[in-house]
């Protein structure tokens, strides 16, 4: 081939492959706090990655970081049609609290759930303020992620039973601005052999559908259960999510590694899940979904989600969501440019598209641990941490996406 068609071939690959990519039309990023100094460092680390709601005239984040010397949970909200976000609120109770998981309730209300000193805490918060914490009676628990069925908020979380941690679920009653405890029971019936982990949890309208890290077989692999909304305590028996794979060879130990689970609802009683996979150990992590088949078997096969691009480069940190619409995209952050920027594949057709770089997330320093929200119109709120230097201070991020298609 001669090099001016060489250069022109790669010319239209390129804009083939821009044409594709442009799903959504991203603004310039916000700071969702002012609170940027040296030594102070923000998590968004929920258990399912959920940090970010919006609703139809506010978009919500909660997060985690040390300003005042302590890890707190703080919130912030921003009007839709706002250039910047209010001030935020403090929302823990003032001991070392991790983890937030938020969830959007109607009249922009907000529930958010955390583990503070060593105990699950929740609170609804208001345009007047937050209301009063509930504390559940458990010690040792842990990683918490919340949604609502019906008339209920179902917290799942993973709490220390003997001797390994255990996934449990939790419903609560919403009663005015507070919070009332209600049945609990662990999701496996059989006790534990082993850490159960960072659990999450979808509602299907007639069913719940909830996953976790578990160490059963002596490694760590993803599982999966459910329970139908007119008994949530009478969950099916665990199934494995994350495939088995032959054994390589006893140097690779008894498994590969899998890690963070995320699940997300769309369409007409669908759920996708993701994960980091490790069992391409050559690269890292990659990432990894199923989907939702509510049969005898609950997952399907496992596909990659990355594209052949994102094969020699170490994927972390997926986020998913989805909407009634039937549209799914997953956030991640990628290191195939040397730097770590945040990524997005969208579900279409029965495979995942070509990855899209969210530009407002990328170049200079790092782009980490997205979340992520798709609303009924397909735009896309997302949230991230930017560390301009290794071991310097981060940035809190937030970018709005229209959907162009």
């Amino acid at each position: 081939m001669k090099p001016c068609m060489a250069v022109a071939s790669i010319l239209l690959l390129t804009a083939t492959f821009l044409s594709h990519a442009q799903t959504w039309k991203f603004s310039s990023p916000l700071d969702v706090t002012a609170t940027n100094a040296s030594g102070v460092f923000h998590h968004l680390e929920s258990s399912g990655r959920r940090n970010i709601v919006a609703t139809e005239s506010l978009v919500a984040v909660a997060w985690e970081d040390n300003r005042n010397g302590s890890p707190q949970i703080y919130l912030a909200r921003k009007a839709l049609s706002a250039k910047d976000f209010t001030a935020e609120i403090k929302v823990s109770g003032g001991g070392e609290a991790y983890e937030p998981s938020l969830l959007a309730l109607d009249n922009d209300r907000f529930v958010v759930a955390w583990e503070e000193d060593g105990r699950i805490r929740a609170r609804i918060v208001t345009a007047n303020g937050p209301g009063p914490i509930l504390t559940l009676g458990l010690q040792d628990a842990s990683q918490v992620s919340l949604i609502r069925q019906q008339q209920l908020l179902l917290l799942v979380y993973s709490q220390v039973s003997k001797k390994h941690r255990r996934v449990w679920l939790q419903a609560l009653q919403i009663q005015g601005q507070s919070l009332r405890s209600s049945q609990s029971c662990p999701v496996d019936v059989e006790p534990a052999k082993d850490d159960q982990l960072y659990p999450t949890i979808v509602s299907q309208g007639d069913r719940i559908v909830t996953a976790w890290e578990d160490r059963r077989p002596g490694y760590t692999i993803i599982m999966a259960a459910q329970s139908h909304n007119k008994s949530p305590c009478k969950f099916s028996s665990p199934q494995r999510i994350s495939a088995a794979l032959p054994m390589r060879t006893s140097a690779f130990g008894k498994g590969h590694g899998v890690a963070r689970v995320a699940l997300a609802a769309y369409g007409a009683g669908q759920t996708m899940a993701v994960w980091a996979d490790k069992r391409d150990f050559r690269e890292g992590y990659d990432i990894y979904a199923a989907r939702y088949q509510p049969g005898k078997k609950l997952f399907g096969v496992n596909s990659k989600v990355q594209d052949s691009f994102g094969d020699v480069a170490q994927q972390w940190h997926p986020a998913i969501a989805g909407n009634s619409m039937g549209q799914i995209v997953v956030a991640w952050d990628d290191n195939r440019d040397g730097d770590a920027n945040i990524m997005l594949s969208r579900f279409q057709d029965n495979k995942w598209s070509d990855d899209i770089e969210v530009a407002p997330a990328s170049g200079q320093g790092e782009q980490t641990h997205p979340s992520i929200y798709l609303d009924e119109d397909n735009n896309l709120h997302l949230v991230w941490i930017e560390r301009i230097k290794i071991g310097g201070p981060t940035r809190l991020r937030y970018a709005f996406a229209r959907a162009t298609k």
